[in-house]
C-alpha cells in the first residue's frame, strides 16, 4: 500500500432525474453513491468521495465539484476516463485534476451558483429540465423582487423549519438575476451556501411575483418575518447546480459576467 492517499478534484455533470440528490442514502439512488460504487470498482474498497454540498432530489448538475481520495498511481486523465466508462450514462466526469492533500470539496468552497429554467410554453423536448408555466410572467417584476434577496439575510421563510434547527438561516447572496429569452425565463442565484429547498422556494415566490399574485414589498417582508412558504416550492427538474467556487478571483470574475444562458439553448 502507498503511504498516503492522493486527492483529486472532480467536476461532474449529471441529470438528477433518477436520483435522490447528491447525498448518499441507504435506501435511495444518489450521485455520491454511484460515484463511490464506480471508484470502488476501479480502485478497490479504500476510496472516499465528498461533494461541494447537497442537492435536492431531482436537481441536475452542470459543473458540480467533488473530491476523490484514493491510493493510486494513475494520472488524473486516466482516472477521469476510467470513471466515465464505469458511471451510468446520466453522470459524467468533465474534469479530473490533482488536488492538495488538504483540499476539501465542501469545506474549501466559498460560493455556489444555481440556475433555474422556467419555460413560457409547453416543451416536449425539454420537459424534464424546465418548469412549464403557461400564464404570462413579468420578468421585470421578478428581477426587482430578486434584487431584494441580495446581501446577508435570514432565509428562514425559504426553507423548512427542521433545516434551521442545526444550521444558521443566514445566507450571503452575492447575485440574484433574472433573464428572459423567447421561450424561457432564467434565474441565477450566487451565494455563500444555500439552505434546504431555498432556491426552489425563491423561484416559486418569484413566479408568483411574475404573475402579479405577490408584490416586491411582500418578498422583502418574507426576509424580515419568517412565514410558511411551503406551497411556493418550485419543482426540482428546472434546477441546476451551476458552479462551485474555490477562490475569490474566480468568484468575482463569474459575478462580473452578465451573460445568463440556458445549458441547452
Amino acid at each position: 500500500m502507498h503511504a498516503h492517499p492522493k486527492r483529486f478534484k472532480l467536476a461532474l455533470e449529471f441529470d438528477g432525474g433518477r436520483y435522490s440528490g447528491w447525498q448518499m442514502q441507504a435506501d435511495a439512488k444518489s450521485i455520491q453513491g454511484s460515484l463511490l460504487k464506480a471508484a470502488a470498482e476501479l480502485f478497490g474498497s479504500e476510496v472516499d468521495v465528498q461533494g461541494s454540498g447537497r442537492t435536492d432530489t431531482g436537481v441536475h448538475g452542470m459543473r458540480f465539484v467533488a473530491h476523490l481520495e484514493v491510493h493510486t498511481e494513475q494520472t488524473p486523465k486516466e482516472i477521469g476516463a476510467e470513471l466515465n466508462a464505469l458511471l451510468p450514462k446520466d453522470i459524467a466526469i468533465l474534469e479530473c485534476k490533482r488536488a492538495g492533500p488538504r483540499f476539501h470539496a465542501r469545506h474549501n468552497c466559498i460560493g455556489r451558483s444555481y440556475l433555474y429554467q422556467i419555460a413560457k410554453r409547453k416543451s416536449a423536448l425539454c420537459r424534464d429540465y424546465v418548469w412549464q408555466i403557461p400564464e404570462p410572467l413579468h420578468a421585470g417584476f421578478m428581477q426587482e423582487a430578486a434584487t431584494t434577496l441580495v446581501g446577508m439575510h435570514d432565509f428562514s421563510s425559504f426553507t423548512d423549519r427542521q433545516a434551521i434547527k442545526k444550521k444558521s438561516p443566514l445566507v450571503l447572496v452575492h447575485k440574484a438575476q433574472v433573464a428572459e429569452t423567447d421561450d424561457l425565463i432564467l434565474f441565477r442565484i450566487v451565494g455563500s451556501h444555500f439552505l434546504w429547498k431555498m432556491v426552489r422556494r425563491i423561484v416559486g415566490v418569484l413566479a408568483e411575483v411574475g404573475k402579479g399574485a405577490l408584490t416586491v414589498a411582500e418578498v422583502a417582508h418574507f426576509l424580515e418575518e419568517p412565514v410558511e412558504l411551503k406551497a411556493y416550492t418550485a419543482p426540482s427538474q428546472g434546477l441546476f447546480f451551476e458552479r462551485a467556487f474555490y477562490d475569490q478571483e474566480e468568484l468575482d470574475t463569474f459575478l462580473a459576467s452578465e451573460e445568463l444562458r440556458s445549458p441547452f439553448f
